[in-house]
């Protein structure tokens, strides 16, 4: 990005100020009670609590101020990256309207072909609609693509069913599967419930951007994030590549963005804090990357490499 001279550097200031204001935030948030603030019976006073209160809504306006400037510097710092680039969006139920409308807007300053959305319906990663799942992308998997015989969660062989249907061909960027092959799969899941589409607004893509929401895998949304991973990473193997991007940004790792940074290299490029406007800006250059054949965690967490892939 050339063009923009100047710009790149205050991007980064930005985005320094930003994620450490964030990080600050997260630790009196996550961890309030440190060991300058009890007291031999172990509990804090209020005066304390108001000092902690105070200096997270100190830290809190410091982000969402970065946040602003950086919002201001996001159109030239990705215009043009994905010029007449096919991406294609996926949501899951729980991904904010709101962040995914600003990724949208981003991708069409970026110059982005719109494929298309679809929305993943909760049904989509639970243990309780897992069978059905596998019945239907194994039944209507398009002529020529194959399941894996080593891994067969649900997750896995919806990743590369849909894969296999909605992404170009990394090599000859011809289409993989027929648009016939493409409305009987999407078809078929959306009247079982397990996703939304516009008709006729389905596209095959160079590269998918999967938006997901908060959820930390705790509990019952073990499963969900566990088949979310897989899902990303069966996705991923089919094409140009797949970028996933939400809203958790812990420490740990945790969530399916946690899940797939636990693991060896998988060429997926994960995107954590999604609700900042440097974070949504790493989501698209994210993309930029995968199509060069790179990868790369970006985000505040600890388990991120970089807040985001160079402008």
């Amino acid at each position: 990005m050339g063009h923009n001279t100047g710009r790149p550097g205050w991007v980064v200031a930005g985005l320094g100020f930003g994620i450490a204001a964030g990080v600050a935030f997260g630790t009196l948030v996550l961890a309030p009670n440190m060991a300058d603030g009890i007291d031999q019976s172990g509990e804090v006073s209020a005066a304390e609590l108001d000092e902690t209160t105070e200096r997270a809504e100190i830290a809190e306006a410091q982000a969402d101020s970065a946040d602003s400037v950086i919002s201001e510097l996001l159109v030239p710092s990705v215009a043009g990256s994905l010029d007449g680039r096919p991406v294609l969006l996926m949501t899951t139920d729980d991904a904010d309207e709101g962040d995914v409308g600003d990724v949208e807007k981003l991708l069409v300053d970026a110059g982005a072909l719109d494929a298309g959305t679809i929305s993943l319906r909760e049904q989509f990663f639970s243990r309780e609609g897992a069978d059905q799942l596998k019945s239907i992308v194994t039944s209507t998997l398009p002529a020529g693509a194959q399941l894996s015989t080593d891994n067969l969660d649900p997750g896995v062989h919806a990743g590369e069913s849909l894969g296999s249907a909605l992404l170009l061909n990394p090599a000859s960027g011809e289409q993989q599967a027929s648009s016939e092959e493409r409305a009987l799969l999407l078809g078929a899941l959306q009247e079982a419930g397990y996703l939304e589409f516009e008709e006729g607004t389905i596209l095959p893509a160079q590269v998918i951007i999967v938006l997901t929401g908060d959820s930390d895998g705790s509990g019952d949304a073990g499963f969900a994030s566990n088949s979310l991973a897989d899902f990303a990473e069966a996705l991923d193997t089919r094409g140009n590549g797949t970028v996933l991007a939400g809203r958790i940004h812990t420490a740990a790792d945790t969530g399916a963005i946690g899940i797939l940074r636990s693991e060896a290299e998988n060429g997926v490029s994960t995107v954590d804090s999604l609700d900042r406007a440097w974070a949504q800006m790493a989501t698209v250059l994210a993309a930029r990357d995968q199509l060069a054949g790179e990868s790369g965690n970006y985000g505040s967490a600890e388990s991120a490499e970089a807040a985001t892939p160079a402008p």
